[in-house]
C-alpha cells in the first residue's frame, strides 16, 4: 500500500492533470485531507468514521461551508482511489448534509466605486497602473487571481475584449468598457515601459501579486473616505449586480463571471427578483 505522502502526492497530480483544478483548490483539498488523516488513515476511513467526524465538527460549530469542502476533498480522493480499485468504498455515501446558506454578496454603489477609481495619483507610473487595474476589475468582474496572473497578450483592446483564464484554466472572453480601455491604453503607453524596463515581465500589472492587489484596493478605499472594508471580490460582485440591475439575464452574467454551474451565479437572483417585482408593479394593470 502507498504511504500517505506518496498517495497524496499522486492525488495532487491527478487533480492537476486529470481534473484541471487550480493550485489553490488543490492546496485546499490536500489541507483538508491531512486534517482527516489525523483521525484515521484515509484509505481506511469508513462510513461510520465519517458520521462520528461530522458529529464532532458540528459540535465544535464548524461551518457548513467548511464541512462541505472537506467532504468534497474526500470524495475527490475516493474517485482517485477508485481508478485503481473500482470497488473501494465511499465513506461519504448517504451522509446527510445541511444546505449551505449563501449570504447575499456585498457590493459597492456606483458612487463609491467612482470615488475608489478616482483615488490613484495617475501622474505617477504606479498610480496609472493602479487606476488601470481598478478599472479592469470592475469592467470585467475579474477574480483577483485572474488580474494578478494576467499577461499583456491577453488584452485585445482594438476589439474591446480580454481573454481571461479562470478556475481550472478555463478560458472566456469578456468585453471591456470604453473607460477601462482608455485607462489601459494610457497605462500601456505611459507607465508600463517605465515599470517594466526591457519588457522583461509579461504580466500586465507589473509588481502586483494577489496580496498586493488586496492591499491596493483597501488603501484606495480608505483614501476615498469609505469606512466599510472593501475587497477586490466586491468589485466582482458589483459588476454582476449592476449588470443584472441594468437588465442582463442570469445566464449571460454566468458566462461573463466564468461560473461553471448556474447555481453559483444564483446567489444574485435576489436582484432579478427585485427587478421582476418592479416591472410587475409598473406594467400590470392591477397594482
Amino acid at each position: 500500500m502507498r504511504s500517505a505522502s506518496s498517495s497524496l502526492h499522486a492525488f495532487a497530480a491527478y487533480l492537476r492533470l486529470d481534473r484541471g483544478l487550480a493550485e489553490r483548490t488543490i492546496e485546499s483539498y490536500l489541507g483538508d485531507l491531512l486534517l482527516l488523516e489525523k483521525a484515521k488513515a484515509l484509505p481506511e476511513l469508513h462510513h461510520e468514521d465519517m458520521r462520528v467526524l461530522l458529529s464532532e465538527w458540528r459540535a465544535r460549530g464548524t461551518s457548513t461551508r467548511t464541512v462541505n469542502r472537506r467532504l468534497s476533498a474526500l470524495r475527490a480522493y475516493v474517485e482517485f482511489l477508485r481508478e485503481a480499485n473500482p470497488g473501494h468504498p465511499d465513506p461519504t455515501a448517504k451522509l446527510e448534509l445541511k444546505n449551505e446558506k449563501n449570504p447575499l454578496p456585498k457590493t459597492i454603489s456606483a458612487t463609491d466605486l467612482q470615488k475608489i477609481l478616482s483615488a490613484p495619483d495617475t501622474k505617477t507610473p504606479e498610480g496609472l497602473r493602479d487606476r488601470a487595474l481598478l478599472e479592469l476589475l470592475y469592467a470585467c468582474g475579474l477574480r483577483v487571481s485572474e488580474a494578478a496572473e494576467m499577461e499583456r497578450g491577453q488584452l485585445k483592446l482594438d476589439q474591446r475584449l480580454v481573454r481571461v483564464f479562470g478556475k481550472g484554466s478555463k478560458e472566456r472572453l469578456v468585453p471591456i468598457g470604453d473607460s477601462a480601455v482608455a485607462w489601459l491604453q494610457r497605462y500601456l503607453s505611459e507607465a508600463f515601459p517605465k515599470l517594466n524596463p526591457g519588457f522583461a515581465e509579461e504580466r500586465l500589472f507589473v509588481g502586483l501579486n494577489r496580496q498586493e492587489i488586496w492591499r491596493i484596493v483597501k488603501n484606495y478605499a480608505h483614501k476615498a473616505g469609505l469606512s466599510e472594508r472593501i475587497s477586490p471580490h466586491m468589485f466582482r460582485h458589483s459588476f454582476a449586480t449592476h449588470l443584472l440591475e441594468g437588465g442582463m439575464n442570469l445566464r449571460s452574467v454566468q458566462a461573463l463571471l466564468g461560473h461553471a454551474d448556474i447555481s453559483t451565479t444564483q446567489v444574485y437572483t435576489h436582484v432579478e427578483e427585485t427587478r421582476l417585482l418592479e416591472a410587475h408593479r409598473k406594467f400590470h394593470p392591477r397594482k
